[in-house]
């Protein structure tokens, strides 16, 4: 796909989709997605063992500029595409009914040579997304992960314009450090804490309680993720989670909340009989050290606190390490075995080094020398993770090739 332009002059025309060729069709639906359902701008992580899926076709958003979200927010353009899709779909059901009537239609040919079920699939998916949201420069997401706990997940999110380019509702937006903390929770859920949560065994005693905290929650993709995967794994007994999820900025915690109530329902009703509970909750970092009284959902520590891509200002991290020594269960002697921990990952961004080197500066390594008995919040490990930037690009990401992003484990200095 070298070039880009709008659904109606793009897509193959509607009276030629019996006719035309699969590469056309699947180039199509390629296109839609990109369009309707962009990748997230550095999500996609390198795995030097394996060799990434061959695409129908590359598009390179980075070439597009302000074009591409002119065509996004389009209302007649997004109304053709849902026309279009709609026309794929009776076409295909159309070929279902000619077989099974036994009738012979040399114009729906083309159709009958391809997987006629995972075209639907996929055409309902990106309708359903292109249908349900019409506002201008919204962009609805579906995220698919594969658990061996749990089989599919899929967790669905909308993101939201900036509010007047205010830097402060960046979390309107799914960023790339959200999305890979969500793939590694998926594919390693031991590592964060959540592996007795999902074991058949039920010789833990605090996983009948669990207690989640996400800062700079955002879409909510972290949490949701953690909740779909909690909720849906078959070998999950006696478990009850509760994952709260965080944000500062109104807008941003008014789409995390309808976000929620999109991916878990019955979280409308208030019910508190649900084994994994997903709540929003206002936090200001800034001063949840000193509030007092604590709000209720903040009350009790957490065994485990995630955050992804949340360190953009100088202050940042030393407001978090003030509300992780309210937050953060401190060392059970009851579980030795089990330590709470706060897991960020952050992306290293030329325009914010500054910002990503205080970590380092306001958390000691552990093992490194402690003025003083007392306790203290140290980081555990250190990895680097390195993605493909290529997805949707937002303006001054640049156009690097790779996005590095540092994962941290921090918790208690052993013996608190």
């Amino acid at each position: 796909m070298d070039s880009i332009g709008p659904p109606t002059s793009y897509l193959p025309p509607i009276g030629k989709i019996a006719t035309a060729s699969s590469a056309q069709l699947l180039d199509a639906l390629l296109y839609l997605k990109f369009l309707y359902n962009p990748e997230v701008r550095g999500s996609r992580r390198i795995r030097p063992h394996l060799k990434p899926p061959r695409q129908y076709s590359e598009i390179d958003s980075r070439t597009l500029g302000g074009d591409l979200q002119l065509i996004r927010s389009d209302v007649f353009e997004r109304s053709y595409a849902i026309r279009w899709l709609t026309a794929l779909i009776g076409r295909i059901e159309n070929l279902h009914h000619s077989v099974d009537s036994a009738q012979s239609n040399e114009s729906l040919e083309p159709l009958k040579s391809m997987h006629s079920d995972v075209l639907i699939q996929q055409a309902a998916s990106l309708l359903a997304i292109c249908a349900g949201v019409a506002a201008a420069g919204t962009v609805q997401r579906v995220f698919s992960f594969e658990s061996v706990y749990a089989g599919k997940i899929e967790v669905q999110v909308t993101d939201i314009p900036l509010e007047n380019q205010d830097y402060g509702s960046v979390g309107a937006q799914t960023w790339g450090g959200a999305c890979v903390l969500a793939e590694m929770i998926i594919e390693h859920p031991e590592r964060f804490g959540l592996g007795d949560a999902l074991s058949e065994s039920n010789n833990y005693s605090r996983k009948s309680n669990l207690r989640i905290l996400e800062f700079g929650a955002g879409t909510g993709l972290v949490g949701l993720t953690v909740g779909r995967l909690l909720t849906a794994s078959p070998t999950r007994k006696n478990t009850r989670c509760t994952i709260v999820s965080t944000d500062f900025h109104p807008s941003v915690l008014e789409n995390l909340q309808r976000n929620i109530e999109t991916n878990v329902p019955e979280s409308v009703s208030g019910c508190d009989d649900r084994p994994v509970t997903i709540v929003s909750q206002f936090l200001d970092w800034s001063s949840f050290c000193v509030m007092s009284p604590v709000p209720a959902l903040l009350s009790q520590p957490f065994d485990v606190v995630l955050g992804a891509d949340i360190i953009y200002e100088a202050e940042h991290a030393a407001w978090i390490k003030g509300c992780l020594k309210r937050l953060l269960r401190c060392h059970d002697p009851l579980t030795p075995s089990y330590t709470a921990a706060f897991h960020l990952v952050i992306p290293l961004r030329r325009t914010h080094s500054f910002e990503s080197s205080t970590i380092e500066k306001v958390f000691r390594w552990e093992g490194h020398s402690v003025l003083g008995d007392g306790a203290e919040l140290v980081i555990l490990s250190k990895d680097s993770i390195f993605c493909e930037a290529h997805g949707d690009v937002r303006a001054g990401r640049g156009n690097e090739d790779i996005v590095e992003y540092v994962y941290y484990r921090i918790g208690w200095k052993n013996g608190h």
